[in-house]
This record gives structure tokens, sequence and C-alpha cells, in this order.
């Protein structure tokens, strides 16, 4: 079997590090082609994820999966896939598992909490005890809470209870209608300005208590069960009452795959590679937690364009070509931080994010202002906005 995978999703740079660490070589197409990704993978830049199919068919054969977005392509998926083995999700199962109203049915006809979901706002109040979300989504771009009159979207939109909690991410890997739970990260959300509800980053892997992790897994086991999932999956939950409340479910490589790899230094791709292929989850134990491991995503207070220059090995990821535009809020760098305890670990990354941004203000030239003499690349905002 070739060593080559594919990778196609909004950022390929993480799962890029993953098929490395599971001993394959990436080839990707994403919307960034980040400096860091071209310098480890074969890497081709699209302007939307519909475009993608295209370019890979026009690669040599070999198995593939995604990241994130591209759950909100199904026929996409299914074009791929049609030529090349997919590790992965087809796109039926991703449109009955994108759709909350069947997923609030399913688990709450299991005994799970689960928050109340709706089609509509009409009769909902106007409080934010409710949130309005868009059904093709990522990174909690477009979730808002509910407050007011709901004006003309163009997105289609459905409308959750707020869960009041600490906000966590769970990874499964699934197969044969079972599943077994890798771990949970603490995630952060909201802080920016215009989304509060974007994604951060996360730290983990989280030490669970023994009852909540049975929680978690007959969790993961139900969602396996009833929607024939394979490989891995990401579970986005609210941690309350002792229980953890679903609110998102990601049928794809995760950002806290990175978290649990560099924290336990076992790759999992080969798991998931496994379960894709034979159907059947292999029954090893999950590795012991080496040290804590964080990841925060730095957006941008200003307009700006991303400057020539070195930036720290190992520290920061997801580096932007020089010349790039980036919007206000708009994400600029991937942080990374590791220590033997979460304490610790918070104030590497801190301190690094302090550093970081020192040296953007020092050598970032505002939008606006005379432009770096390299070619420029193309806008952020523009990128992110093609993935919906």
């Amino acid at each position: 079997m070739s060593d080559d995978v594919l990778i196609v999703g909004v950022s390929a740079r993480a799962a890029a590090g993953s098929a490395i660490r599971g001993g394959l070589r990436p080839r990707c197409v994403d919307l960034f082609a980040d400096r860091d990704l071209a310098a480890i993978s074969s890497v081709d830049r699209v302007d939307a994820l519909q475009d993608s199919a295209a370019i890979a068919e026009a690669m040599p054969p070999c198995p593939w999966f995604y990241t994130g977005g591209l759950e909100n392509h199904p026929a996409v998926v299914d074009r791929i896939a049609r030529r090349d083995r997919l590790w992965g999700v087809h796109g039926e199962v991703l449109r009955r598992i994108r759709d909350p109203i069947e997923v609030g049915r399913i688990l709450a006809d299991a005994g799970l909490p689960v928050p109340d979901v709706r089609s509509s706002a009409l009769g909902l109040p106007r409080d934010g005890t409710w949130l309005s979300k868009p059904i093709a989504s990522g990174g909690g771009i477009g979730v808002r809470p509910l407050l007011g009159p709901e004006g003309p979207d163009d997105e289609p939109r459905y409308y959750q209870r707020r869960i009041e909690g600490r906000s966590y991410s769970a990874l499964f890997i699934g197969a044969g209608g079972r599943s077994r739970l890798i771990g949970a990260v603490r995630q952060w959300i909201g802080g920016v300005p215009g989304r509060p509800f974007a994604y951060r980053g996360g730290m983990g892997p989280c030490r669970l208590e023994p009852s909540f992790e049975a929680r978690l897994r007959s969790l993961g086991d139900r969602l396996a069960t009833a929607f024939e999932l394979v490989g891995w999956f990401g579970v986005d939950y609210v941690s309350r009452d002792g229980w953890p409340w679903p609110v998102e479910i990601n049928p794809r490589y995760t950002a806290s795959v990175e978290i649990h790899e560099r924290a336990t230094g076992r790759a999992l791709l080969p798991d998931h590679r496994d379960a894709c292929e034979s159907g059947s989850l292999s029954e090893m134990a999950p590795p012991p937690r080496r040290n804590v491991v964080a990841k925060r995503i730095l957006y941008a207070p200003r307009r700006l364009v991303f400057p020539t220059g070195e930036w720290p090995e190992g520290a920061i990821a997801d580096i932007p070509a020089p010349g790039t535009h980036i919007e206000p809020g708009d994400p600029v760098l991937t942080l990374l931080a590791e220590a033997p305890d979460a304490t610790t670990c918070r104030a590497q990354l801190r301190r690094l994010g302090r550093a970081i941004g020192r040296m953007l203000l020092a050598v970032t030239v505002l939008v606006g202002e005379t432009q770096p003499s390299t070619e420029a690349a193309p806008p952020r905002l523009a990128q992110r906005r093609a993935s919906r």
C-alpha cells in the first residue's frame, strides 16, 4: 500500500502532522497553504472547499480523510470517495449527523441529556437563553445569542437552548456500532469581538472522574451505533451537573487530535485507519498522559498584512504566507505550549502569547500603509468565508 494519504479541509496543517507521526506522507488541499504546512507536505490551496474535488481527482489515487469544514459539503466528500478510499464517514452519514433535530431526538430517546433544539425561532424567548446557530458552520463562527428578531439570513439556522457550564471536547474512535474514548480537552470559547462563541483553543487531556467518563462512553457508543460512525469523531459538550451535554458532533479529524498525540506521544491515525478499513476497534489501552498540551488561536486586533521574518520553531503554527491580508477578529497564528501540569502549561501559553503579540505589533504592516515588498497572498478572511 502507498505511504501517501490525502488530507482535505479548511486547514490541513495539524492533520498533516498526525499523518507524519503515523508514518505516512501527507498530500494536502486546504484554504491557506500556510508556510509550516508547505514545509512538511505538498499542498494545493483552493479558494473554496467545493473546488477541492477537482484538485484531488488530478492527483494519483491514495487513501484520504478530511478535516474541519468539509463535513458541510457531503456531495464533495462523496465525489472524492468514489475514486479514492475514504478513511471516514460518507455523505449520507454526514447529512444525518449534522441534522441537530435528529441527533437531539436519538439522544433523548436513549435517556441521555441533550439541549432542546428547534428548527424555527418562532415563539422562543429573546433573552439569550437560546442560541442561533448556522447548520453549516465550524469553529463557532456565526453562533450568536437569540436576543431579538432574526433578520433575513442566507444560511440555514437552527436554535439550541443554551447550557451554562465549562466547554470541553471529547475525542472518540468508532467502528462496528461501538466507540472508544480517547479523552477530553478543555475548550476556550469566545473573547473575540463580534464572534462571541469562536473557538480559541484548548488544553488537555483532562483527568475524568470515573462516573463522568462512563457517561461520556455511553454517549459515544450511542452516537456510533445510531449513525454507524467509523474512525475518529468529536463531541463538543458542556459539563453540567455531572453530565456531558453535547452541543455539536464533528464526525472527522478534530482540533483535539493534535493535543492528544502531543500529550501522549502516540499517533492516532493508525487507530483511525484500522477502524475505517477493518470495521472493528482495537482493544489497546489508552496511552498515559506525559504532559499537558495547549493550543490557542491568536486573533488579529486590527487589519494587517502578515510580515516576513522568522518565528519561534515549535511554539507557533499555522503561519500565514508573507503579504497575507488579515481582517480584525480573524485568526493569525496558533500558539502551542507543553508542560507537566495545567497551571504551568497555561502560564507558558500566556507568556508566549504576550511575546508573539509584541512581535506582531512591532513588525506588522497595517492595511493602508506601505505594503511589504512580497507577493501579496489572498485575504485570510475571504478564505474563511469560502469554507462555509
